[in-house]
Formats: C-alpha cells, structure tokens, sequence
C-alpha cells in the first residue's frame, strides 16, 4: 500500500513578509503550481498558488470600487514588488498525515477540488501532495 509519504514532494517555503514576486519566482524556478508560506515557528500559514496570483493581478489591473482593497486599487503589476503574500496567501486549506493510505488522500483531494495538500505532523510541514504525483502512483509509473 502506497502512502502519502511515499509520493510526497519537498518544497521550500517563503514567509508571510517576503514579497508576491517572490512567491512567482519560487513557484517558476521550482516549476510548481503553489509555494508554501510557513510562520518562523515551522508552522504552516498557507499556500500561495498560481490562481492566487492571477486573481491579484486581475483585481490590480481591472476591479475598482469598494470591494476592492485600498493597497490594490490602480496599483497594476507593481503591487507584486512591494506587498507582502500574507496579502494574496490561501489559508482555509485541507491538510493530511504522512501516513495516510494514497487512496484517501486522492478521494480527499477530488472531494474538496483540491490540486496540492500540505502533509503536516504536529503542526509542521513535512512535504506536499500534488494531483498529479498521486496520479502517478495509482497508474503505476
């Protein structure tokens, strides 16, 4: 039986102060989705994905109006350089064990729509489970 720990991937974390574009040179330079955001306890603060960013820049180049927040409003592309990813973090996430069956851990992401979970032990990050390695360990490959 395969394990979450056996398909799991290593990703290095930003903190919540580092800068957005930060965030997409991790994400382009590690050619994933996402970059982890972790407290400096070791804790897991959130994600920072790839729709994350493009939710900004869309709201940066596009939205006006109250429901926009003030740092965003008419800011364009330059709110990557100076705003902190605490801004932009995903934080309501679903996490697993490392020692969870890869089977539950598929059926947890296809019923949340979830493409990355954080695996966590005792509060911290161990590694992050993607759709597509959990693909590849059920196909076999």
């Amino acid at each position: 039986m395969t394990l979450v720990r056996d398909a799991m991937i290593q990703v290095e974390p930003l903190s919540p102060n580092d800068p957005i574009f930060v965030a997409l040179q991790a994400m382009r330079k590690q050619r994933l989705p996402f970059v982890p955001v972790v407290r400096s306890d070791g804790t897991l603060y959130g994600l920072v994905t790839e729709g994350d960013l493009v939710r900004l820049i869309y709201r940066a180049t596009r939205e006006s109006g109250e429901s926009v927040p003030h740092w965003i409003r008419g800011a364009g592309r330059q709110v990557l350089l100076v705003q902190s990813v605490k801004e932009v973090v995903t934080r309501e996430l679903d996490t697993i064990g490392p020692d969870i069956p890869l089977e539950d851990a598929a059926e947890l992401m296809v019923r949340n729509h979830r493409k990355v979970l954080p695996v966590v032990a005792d509060g911290r990050p161990m590694g992050y489970l993607m759709r597509s390695a959990v693909v590849d360990h059920l196909m076999g490959e």
